[in-house]
């Protein structure tokens, strides 16, 4: 049970609209509790972790999907041209990543920001089971390899 400030003022209730019951219960919790350790050390590793993915791959056709966020939602009200070119910068990481695959695509999560899996939470609930699917061969293939596509 989660208990303390968040709780009272009626954060750690609900979650996103729409979505499943479990998908919302994992939403109202993760706004409630904080995670300043985990945040931290995902920060700190930041520059190993890009370093450590550039060098992997490629990965054949092995089936990628790539779901990234809305950059107009992470845009602040008044950009810097350094606001561009880090969102610049962000999504050519994230194209960079369908090349690791001859079976990659991607899709850009309107209206999502960096919490995509919270903010579109029915659009993970479809496409990760689909991709399993497929893998699978439950499943067509999707004809869109190599695409991005904004959903």
């Amino acid at each position: 049970m989660i208990v303390g400030v968040p709780r009272l003022i009626g954060m750690c209730s609900g979650g996103a609209q729409g979505g499943r019951d479990q998908t919302k219960k994992i939403q109202a919790e993760a706004i409630c509790r904080l995670h300043y350790s985990a945040m931290f050390a995902e920060v700190d590793s930041f520059d190993q972790s890009s370093r450590q993915t550039v060098h992997s791959g490629p990965y054949g056709a092995l089936p990628i999907l790539i779901i990234s966020h809305d950059p107009a939602k992470q845009m602040p009200a008044h950009p810097t041209r350094q606001d561009f070119n880090r969102q610049s910068a962000w999504s050519q990481m994230q194209e960079d990543l369908k090349k690791l695959s001859t079976r990659s695509r991607r899709i850009i999560a309107k209206c999502s920001t960096h919490y995509v899996v919270t903010d579109r939470a029915g659009l993970i609930e479809e496409e990760v089971p689909l991709l399993i699917e497929q893998i699978r061969g439950t499943a067509p293939q999707p004809t869109n390899y190599g695409s991005t596509i904004s959903e």
